[in-house]
């Protein structure tokens, strides 16, 4: 058997350390260090820690998953490319095009593919809705609603996520880019026919509350991302000409994850059968194992340098800097009030 693959994961923070649980549990990876200024890994690794990435030797790991706000990630990132290694760093790769074209081009001259942290892709309900649509269950796609709400908390506008500078924008962004991302894997070809936003009640001057409507030739897609929700939600429903598959929750404190599937007119020909009766449900618990599957996916691209292929699979820096790209597009039209 090949030896473990050497990981630093860089940024010990909320996501990071789910990287860190999620090294600790796969086969064929080791951690090979631990890197944050502020912060050491909430649970004991037998790894050294660094304050700073000049601190590590590029010959004492292999790869880099790199979790820091979105202002420190691009320096790194490049830092490691340069390095010659192959990283995954979290969504959205850069909050400007120019910046993640720069650092895909970067990524290019490196042997094995780099990545980035797109889990919503691996949330199990996500999974399933997506791959009912690519695999044509549902016929002509006509509508598509994806909505997710933060419920925040009294201290929410003290956060990096919630600061412009080191955030690069509000909600649009994040966690907006995760709902981009699923649509340009839905629907590419849609354009943005209005977009909107208030900003008025943390008081941090970024967007908090934004609706985003796409068209397509027969398909109308809506997109709702908000930080004042009060309640953690998360919701996908896509629509075709056959069928339709809804995807709720995103497991923790957003609630058990299911999908229900059902055709057009179940209920004919069932005599006394709703058409919610007539629906398959999945239910698959309230365990979010997608940065786990995530990184079991990105670690089998790393070993065997096979392309990115089916669904669902980790996003490309090509796939990222779409969404940027998007992102940027959506940012230019946007409505807010003074």
């Amino acid at each position: 058997m090949a030896e473990p693959l050497r990981i630093v994961v860089i940024g010990c923070g909320l996501t990071g350390n789910k990287r860190l649980e999620a090294i600790d549990r796969l086969e064929g990876a080791t951690l090979a260090a631990t890197i944050d200024p502020h912060r050491t890994p909430a649970s004991k690794t037998a790894a050294p820690h660094y304050r700073s990435l000049d601190e590590l030797s590029p010959d004492s790991y292999a790869a880099a998953v790199i979790s820091v706000p979105h202002d420190a990630a691009p320096e790194l990132t490049e830092a490691v490319l340069s390095a010659g290694k192959p990283v995954l760093v979290e969504k959205p790769l850069a909050t400007s095009s120019e910046v993640a074209r720069r650092l895909e081009l970067l990524a290019s001259n490196v042997r094995a593919p780099s990545f980035v942290g797109y889990n919503y892709r691996f949330l199990p309900a996500v999974r399933a809705v997506v791959k009912s649509a690519l695999a044509g269950r549902l016929g002509k796609l006509r509508s598509i609603d994806i909505l997710i709400g933060h419920g925040g908390h009294p201290d929410s506008a003290k956060e990096w996520k919630l600061d412009v500078g080191r955030a690069g924008g509000g909600v649009l962004l994040d966690p907006g880019v995760h709902l981009l991302d699923l649509l340009l894997q839905l629907a590419p070809d849609v354009s943005c026919s209005a977009v909107e936003g208030t900003r008025d009640f943390w008081g941090t001057g970024v967007e908090e509350d934004v609706a985003v409507v796409f068209r397509g030739e027969s398909l109308l897609v809506t997109l709702r991302v908000s930080h004042i929700r009060w309640i953690n939600t998360f919701r996908m429903e896509v629509f075709g000409d056959e069928a339709y598959s809804i995807a709720e929750g995103r497991g923790g404190n957003y609630g058990p994850m299911t999908v229900r599937f059902g055709k057009r007119w179940g209920w004919a020909g069932n005599a006394g059968v709703t058409q919610r009766e007539s629906e398959t449900v999945q239910e698959f618990g309230i365990a979010d194992r997608s940065f786990q599957d995530e990184l079991a996916g990105v670690l089998r691209l790393w070993r065997t340098g096979d392309a990115v292929d089916g669904w669902p699979h980790p996003a490309t820096f090509h796939e990222a800097r779409m969404v940027i790209e998007l992102l940027e597009a959506l940012y230019a039209r946007m409505r807010l009030p003074a």
